[in-house]
């Protein structure tokens, strides 16, 4: 039986074929995980079942298929059978069903120590695959190299100093540093460690790259209420007031038909407010935000007033 790291297989799966037909996957690093079903999804058909969930389905799955190939069964949370399948007899059953397929994915989003492995239940399980793939988390040094590309991707210059924070600040959670990072791509100036720690720190409260929405839905309390709480964070108005232009920028470019270079999950939030939105009234907003940012470069209102009035102008 082969033991090999997610990331090998992530790139065989390039190739549009499944690198193995009987297969146990774990690890500690969920993400990666989780990317690997995607993309075994985008190779061939699967059915998901959740050992905590819906063993009894997995249980009466037949594997058969009215329009062509059969479905891989995918069992996931198998962290969990031996608690789940209480019984022997249970545990019987689960292995002779498992015997009768080609081809099946068991899923651990969490690593399987050695104790677990070697249950009982375990055992035999390792005795049917062919492979098992471990999730395991990048190096430190193999973040900064991630990261670094992602940013060049993006166009977004980014300096070793900046890159040493975010992880510093983030961690090397993959999940949390693409939430993190979709956000600092977002930031219509440079990244300093000054800017950087401010985001970073003022998400865990406030998205401030969620701020556009209450605003486009003339949600006035909800938009206020996080305007105050992003001002309390050191947050400040005219920064907010730019990246609202930037969000706005992005949006009314998609409604003319123009690429805009963002995170697959922006552009999905982006596009549902185009089916709600008219061309005219982004156009307006935007006037707006010009109008409010200009007012406090002239002194004529502080940034604070204008921050909170935009939502009273639209």
């Amino acid at each position: 039986m082969k033991v090999v790291k997610v990331q090998d297989v992530l790139k065989q799966l390039k190739t549009g074929k499944l690198p193995f037909k009987k297969v146990l996957i774990h690890g500690e690093e969920a993400y990666l995980t989780e990317q690997l079903l995607k993309k075994v999804s985008e190779v061939t058909d699967i059915e998901k079942f959740y050992v905590d969930e819906n063993i009894d389905s997995f249980f009466n799955f037949t594997g058969t298929s009215l329009f062509g190939k059969s479905p891989v069964p995918v069992i996931l949370n198998v962290e969990k059978l031996n608690e789940v399948l209480r019984k022997k007899v249970d545990k019987e059953r689960f292995l002779k069903i498992l015997k009768t397929f080609d081809e099946f994915i068991l899923v651990s989003m969490e690593e399987l120590d050695y104790k677990k492995l070697k249950s009982e239940l375990f055992s035999e399980i390792q005795k049917l695959i062919d492979a098992t793939v471990v999730s395991e988390r990048y190096s430190e040094k193999a973040i900064y190299s991630l990261l670094k590309r992602k940013f060049d991707s993006a166009g977004k210059k980014i300096t070793p100093e900046v890159l040493k924070l975010i992880v510093e600040t983030v961690g090397t959670d993959l999940r949390e540093l693409r939430n993190e990072t979709d956000k600092l791509i977002l930031y219509p100036d440079e990244l300093t460690p000054e800017s950087v720690k401010l985001l970073l720190f003022s998400s865990g409260k406030v998205n401030v790259f969620e701020l556009i929405f209450p605003l486009l839905e003339g949600n006035r309390r909800k938009f206020l209420e996080q305007v105050e709480i992003l001002l309390s964070c050191g947050g400040e108005p005219l920064s907010i007031i730019g990246l609202l232009q930037t969000q706005l920028r992005q949006i009314i470019s998609l409604a003319n038909g123009i690429q805009v270079k963002l995170p697959r999950e922006v552009l999905q939030k982006y596009k549902a407010i185009l089916q709600k939105k008219k061309l005219l009234e982004l156009l307006f907003l935007l006037k707006t935000l010009h109008e409010k940012e200009f007012a406090v470069k002239r002194g004529e209102v502080s940034g604070e007033d204008a921050l909170k009035s935009i939502v009273f102008s639209y």
